[in-house]
């Protein structure tokens, strides 16, 4: 767990036992979005685990690489799920380093948090603006 301005990031990883993501690096990488008070819980799971969240919430029979659940808007609080082995996938097929794809998907799934979208294409355009400064502020790279 991480605290600072009563803002709490959980990990719960039970595929690995040596974590993928560390908190000091979550933290950093969110660190100028994310908002006082904010609790979040990123978990990372399997695709057996990411297709069953799929289906239940967005009807789709697949696993994802990135789920997000809002549970509270004041405080901030929610889930953000991330499934390894398709963010392993698309790390290796897009030629990109894991950790810099787990950084861009967090990003991308607590602007999810804050209400961004990506369903219309300048709500899109507005989201990938947010995400390149945001990655760029980390030194990594613009992933489009």
């Amino acid at each position: 767990m991480l605290k600072k301005d009563n803002t709490s990031i959980y990990i719960q990883d039970s595929l690995h036992k040596k974590k993928v993501l560390k908190l000091k690096d979550c933290r950093a990488w969110l660190k100028s979005i994310i908002l006082k008070n904010s609790i979040i819980t990123i978990r990372i799971v399997g695709e057996k685990e990411s297709e069953s969240l799929n289906y239940t919430y967005r009807n789709q029979k697949k696993p994802t690489n990135i789920l997000s659940f809002l549970i509270s808007e004041n405080p901030l609080i929610g889930d953000i799920i991330l499934c390894h082995p398709v963010i392993k996938n698309e790390a290796r097929n897009q030629n990109k380093k894991i950790i810099s794809h787990y950084a861009h998907l967090l990003i991308h799934g607590y602007l999810h948090l804050l209400g961004y979208s990506h369903d219309k294409e300048l709500d899109a355009d507005r989201m990938e603006r947010k995400e390149i400064q945001v990655l760029k502020e980390n030194k990594f790279q613009n992933p489009y």
